[in-house]
């Protein structure tokens, strides 16, 4: 018992002279919770808001429809963290969204008489949408594979890791169409669902590691990471649009595509690189970094091969992605055992991020804010 009373400490008193931490000895328990708020919209081909200059042909006449999409969501995420041996640490990543909020505009150029096109938009595409519950539940390990983790210190100031990790589709799908499941006013229920997950499992692999130094009496450490992502083949229940086709009802367009749809989301690759700084001995670290995303195309197999390709690329539109943000976190340690406030040592953590603009195509730009509060147990 005194043992392990005193790997504990010792493991707590590590803190003093590293922050990062990516994986932790063994039996030790590390529980954060993180609240989180987003918000931004969707980035075109050319890297402005919206979906541009769509052309439409209704009763003879083109019409060019700009569409935007804004989004904001509030979660609450919990990541539990144990350290099985001293190199390999399981993670358990589980987001519940509080409030996920979508708002949808367009125009359409040409039309000045209030056209039956804007009347068809109203009645597929509702203004607001709102939904919450839980997100899609994340997994998996993280070896090192050589040097020494920042906590253990040693000859080599360096660490190099590994890891693998499963996303499950615990979040809410597209529900399926149903003709006769409609609301008050008419409008089938599937149009007005916002879907918290897209029903696919995420396989990732990772490579990250560290470079830690004292430079004038302070701590520096430069982090990176490098993951691949794939996606498997699911099953999904397909959204029902008219712009990919003239002159169709919902259901006939229903028949056209069929019950449902083969889906493969484009396989991802991240890439970060983060400086940190200790600011205030034993107390106070500042973290700044960029990051990285590039995707592959989505595929689509139903009964239309039209729906298909138009689902994957259109004009102005693509379902390949690309993602850059920027970061900046400040962290405060309540762990040191003679400093320490309160029975309990913990870590805050507040910080910001937000997308690169001109380096964000075909996905959400977003601007968010968290709040995360860490704490470290021993498993006796």
């Amino acid at each position: 018992m005194i043992r392990k009373i005193l790997s504990l400490f010792l493991f707590i008193y590590t803190l003093l002279v590293s922050q990062t931490h990516f994986t932790i000895p063994q039996n030790v328990w590390r529980i954060s919770i993180n609240n989180e708020n987003s918000t931004g919209k969707w980035k075109g081909h050319d890297g402005q808001n919206g979906w541009k200059d769509y052309i439409y042909r209704l009763d003879s006449t083109d019409y060019s429809i700009t569409q935007e999409w804004k989004q904001n969501i509030t979660s609450q995420t919990y990541l539990i963290e144990y350290g099985f041996t001293d190199k390999a640490t399981f993670i358990l990543n589980i987001p519940r969204l509080k409030k996920f909020e979508q708002t949808h505009s367009w125009t359409i150029a040409n039309d000045t008489t209030q056209s039956s096109l804007d009347q068809l938009m109203g009645q597929y595409y509702p203004t607001t949408k709102s939904n919450y519950g839980m997100g899609n539940v994340t997994m998996g390990m993280k070896i090192l594979l050589l040097g020494n983790p920042a906590w253990r210190g040693g000859q080599n100031k360096y660490s190099f890791y590994g890891g693998i990790d499963v996303t499950l589709p615990f979040g809410e799908k597209r529900e399926k169409y149903n003709a006769n499941d409609v609301d008050d006013t008419g409008m089938p229920n599937q149009f007005k669902q916002l879907p918290i997950g897209s029903g696919v499992t995420q396989w990732q692999i990772k490579a990250f590691g560290e470079l830690y130094r004292k430079v004038w009496g302070r701590l520096i450490n430069i982090n990176w990471s490098v993951n691949l992502s794939t996606f498997s083949r699911e099953i999904i229940n397909p959204s029902i649009s008219f712009l990919w086709i003239e002159n169709a009802s919902a259901d006939s367009i229903s028949r056209a595509i069929g019950d449902a749809a083969l889906y493969e989301q484009g396989g991802q690759i991240f890439g970060a690189i983060h400086g940190q700084i200790e600011l205030w001995p034993k107390r106070l670290f500042l973290t700044t970094g960029m990051d990285w995303m590039f995707s592959g195309r989505d595929q689509y197999f139903s009964k239309s091969e039209t729906w298909d390709i138009w689902m994957v690329k259109h004009s102005n539109y693509d379902t390949r992605q690309t993602l850059s943000t920027q970061s900046l976190k400040i962290n405060f340690l309540n762990v040191d055992p003679f400093l320490q406030i309160g029975p309990v040592p913990f870590e805050m953590e507040i910080g910001v991020r937000w997308f690169v603009p001109y380096l964000t195509y075909h996905t959400y730009g977003n601007t968010s804010a968290w709040i995360r509060i860490s704490s470290y147990f021993q498993a006796w």
